[in-house]
């Protein structure tokens, strides 16, 4: 069969001879071709059409051509094969792939092109579609094995048209949301969309419809059981042969239980903030609200001892000896208490990097009276500048000299302050030969009011080491040490190293008692935190 083309001059002319020479290409070499009127009909079909398909042009001729039995019986091929039909009557040529049945029962991948043939005045008159075969030669074809890549998915994989019409619908989907491709094909997609969420649909379409992709789109969909799921879309236009966009793909990321974990986040971290304002004003209650009591009682307790003193016998001067000693020992933790909280409280970052070995040198000042005292001498290497807080660092070198001078041992005591660099860190230390510490005892010294000596043989309130931790590990680094009962230890606490990498040099030397204290027998043990 041939389509004569009439004889008319000019570019008129010349698109109906070039439509007709397409049609009778197709009609004489493609896998099947036929014609369908403006209604969509079979009007006739070439040999491969009727005789490798297995049909008589009486069976097809007059059907609605997406009704006939070469292709899939699902509805989202038919309707995607109705689409294509309805688009070359209106004058748009269309060309997709989609898949048929041979006469055998064989799955065949095609090629499908509708064209719109004309007349003489441009009118449109019939449609030819000419479908050719792209099956893969080794394997299943194409279609299928997109197909089973699609429903092998666990992400929902659902399409639809610009009127938010459900056109295919994956297993992914299936388990999501509860309903069967059988339920949701043909359906508005707004059947998912929560009620008071149906404003997003229309501006979702409006985006596909300019051509725009929407990537990682946080919102809430409702399943058949009624249940809310949270979900990230990624929505994307699609487009036929011709470029114009005809509908998106949708891929759909269940985040429900991420979305519960970060609310749980959320929440616990609120309560932590709460719980940190709670401490926080405890603590300068205890700070503030306690001293003037305790001043009364140290106050009063004082004037006891100057009054009756000796009066009220031994026993009398140990019990307000006791009292006073209690008193001032509560001042103290109570000052310590707050400087951890201080410590624990604190979110921002320091303002810039500080000199250490200057503040190691405020620090032996501190301790110039401990110092002179214990007879301790004490050197110092290259310090480096680094990121923290001048009081936090100040703190930490007071707690750990203040030890070690506190804890030495019968040998004259020697303490060492150094630093190194190390990958992206500096690495302190601070060593001395006093009486160690038992292995067992290595991360109990650490907690907070954890002693292991009375207050009579080494004073303090088992915060200090406490108080050094929280603020190295704020820092970003860690701390830890390593002793031999008797043999001494060594602190060690790391530091990040910031861009300016090693600053000035310290001023490495010696701090010499002038009068050198003899210290008594030591026992050998667990160091006061």
């Amino acid at each position: 069969m041939a389509v004569q083309p009439t004889s008319i001059p000019g570019p008129d002319g010349q698109r109906l001879r070039d439509s007709n020479a397409q049609f009778q290409a197709m009609w004489d070499q493609g896998l099947f071709a036929c014609r369908v009127d403006l209604a969509g009909r079979v009007l006739d079909g070439n040999r491969a059409c009727l005789e490798d398909c297995g049909f008589t042009r009486a069976q097809v001729a007059g059907k609605p051509f997406w009704e006939c039995g070469w292709w899939n019986r699902s509805a989202d091929v038919q309707q995607r094969i109705r689409g294509a039909v309805e688009q070359a009557i209106q004058g748009t040529a269309f060309r997709g792939a989609s898949r048929y049945w041979l006469a055998d029962g064989s799955e065949r991948e095609i090629q499908l092109s509708c064209l719109p043939i004309r007349d003489d005045s441009g009118r449109v008159i019939f449609v030819v579609l000419n479908g050719m075969d792209i099956t893969e030669r080794e394997g299943a074809p194409a279609s299928a094995l997109l197909a089973a890549i699609v429903d092998s998915c666990d992400d929902a994989i659902i399409s639809k048209n610009l009127n938010g019409i459900i056109t295919s619908w994956n297993q992914g989907a299936e388990r999501l949301f509860g309903y069967t491709a059988q339920e949701m094909i043909g359906k508005s997609i707004l059947t998912l969309i929560p009620q008071k969420m149906q404003d997003e649909e229309p501006r979702i379409l409006a985006q596909l419809r300019k051509g725009e992709r929407i990537d990682h789109y946080e919102t809430t969909r409702v399943c058949k059981d009624g249940s809310l799921r949270n979900l990230s879309l990624t929505i994307s236009p699609m487009k036929d042969a011709s470029g114009r966009i005809v509908g998106a793909s949708k891929v759909a990321r269940d985040i429900t239980e991420r979305v519960r974990h970060e609310q749980a986040m959320r929440e616990a971290n609120a309560a932590l903030k709460r719980a940190n304002a709670d401490l926080e004003q405890f603590a300068y209650s205890a700070s503030h609200d306690l001293q003037e009591p305790l001043r009364m009682i140290s106050t009063y307790s004082e004037l006891l001892r100057k009054k009756f003193g000796g009066k009220l016998g031994p026993m009398g001067d140990e019990y307000i000896g006791h009292a006073v000693d209690g008193a001032l020992r509560m001042a103290s933790l109570l000052r310590d208490l707050r400087a951890y909280t201080q410590v624990s409280t604190v979110h921002h970052e320091p303002p810039g990097e500080v000199d250490s070995g200057e503040i190691l040198r405020k620090t032996l000042l501190n301790l110039q009276v401990a110092i002179h005292d214990s007879g301790v001498t004490v050197t110092t290497s290259e310090m480096p500048r680094v990121r923290m807080f001048e009081f936090q660092l100040e703190q930490v070198f007071q707690n750990l000299v203040g030890n070690a001078i506190g804890y030495r041992g019968n040998d004259p005591p020697r303490v060492h302050v150094a630093a190194e660099a190390q990958g992206d860190h500096w690495l302190f230390s601070v060593r001395d030969n006093g009486i160690g510490i038992e292995p067992q005892f290595k991360e109990q010294v650490f907690g907070i009011f954890k002693r292991l000596h009375s207050a009579s043989e080494h004073p303090g309130t088992g915060m200090g080491l406490a108080i050094c931790q929280r603020i190295i590990e704020r820092a970003g680094g860690r701390i830890w040490v390593e002793s031999e009962p008797g043999r001494g230890s060594t602190f060690y606490f790391t530091v990040p190293r910031g861009e300016s990498g090693r600053g000035e040099p310290g001023d490495p030397g010696r701090l010499d008692s002038a009068d050198r204290g003899q210290s008594g027998g030591r026992r050998a043990g667990a160091r006061s935190a």
